[in-house]
């Protein structure tokens, strides 16, 4: 029971749940530094939802690269799985002995497979839970066609060099994608970026007249006004840099 726990505490936050209570405990604490630096509760609320959607994106930006280094994994982990069942191994036999070949993060999907597998026979409800963990649309593929080939039947050889072409054309056009749209990526980064940094630079070197005119009824307009258009805006760029 020890050990099928621990897992889930690992994982909590990469759950939906845990997402979103990561980002809201990111936010409290990013309100209460500024609040106690600006001692203006709108501006430390406004600034706080701008750098906490800027580091929810650098995670999730850590999220694809994790998939993306899955997805060139999984595609010589299918050369593997070619390999050995032309030699005669089963299926069940490869994923309970592979997964120390391969790096992270595959690796821990094929050990957690492995010892489920030593547990309980049952292959499909081993792979589900591989395929539910990984998030990844390439392990869905190479999971169906496994589960469509146990039921049906039909050359699995054949099968999975299919899969396999299709995710070495897929990760091509995912890569080719990437490169043409980094400049617009990094451009919006920083034209997004730039109203918060001049704020804070304004703060530093005025930060009393700065202060004073965010106090009065104009200034809480123009703050509350600002705020709402720079977070619309930041919310909006990177929505267009994800499509």
């Amino acid at each position: 029971m020890i050990g099928r726990r621990e897992p889930e505490k690992a994982t909590f936050f990469k759950t939906p749940t845990g997402k979103k209570t990561g980002i809201l405990l990111i936010f409290l604490i990013l309100s209460g530094i500024f609040f106690s630096w600006f001692r203006n509760i709108l501006l430390a609320i406004i600034i706080s939802t701008c750098m906490t959607i800027y580091i929810t994106d650098i995670f999730n930006s850590r999220e694809r690269t994790k998939i993306c280094n899955l997805h060139k994994q999984l595609i010589g982990f299918l050369e593997h799985m070619i390999i050995m069942l032309r030699s005669g191994k089963t299926i069940r036999y490869i994923f309970i002995n592979s997964w120390c070949r391969f790096p992270q993060p595959l690796k821990s999907y094929l050990k957690d497979v492995s010892e489920r597998l030593e547990i309980n026979p049952d292959l499909d409800h081993a792979l589900s839970i591989f395929e539910n963990k990984s998030g990844s649309r390439e392990v869905k593929l190479i999971i169906a066609g496994i589960k469509i080939n146990s039921r049906i039947g039909g050359d699995l050889i054949i099968l999975l060099e299919s899969i396999s072409i299709t995710l070495r054309e897929s990760l091509r056009a995912n890569s080719r994608m990437s490169n043409l749209t980094l400049q617009s990526r990094l451009s919006a980064n920083i034209i997004s970026f730039f109203p918060i940094a001049s704020l804070l630079l304004l703060y530093v070197f005025y930060s009393s007249s700065i202060l004073n005119f965010f106090s009065t009824a104009a200034g809480t307009v123009v703050l509350v006004a600002g705020g709402i258009l720079e977070i619309a805006g930041i919310i909006f760029m990177k929505k267009i840099i994800r499509e």
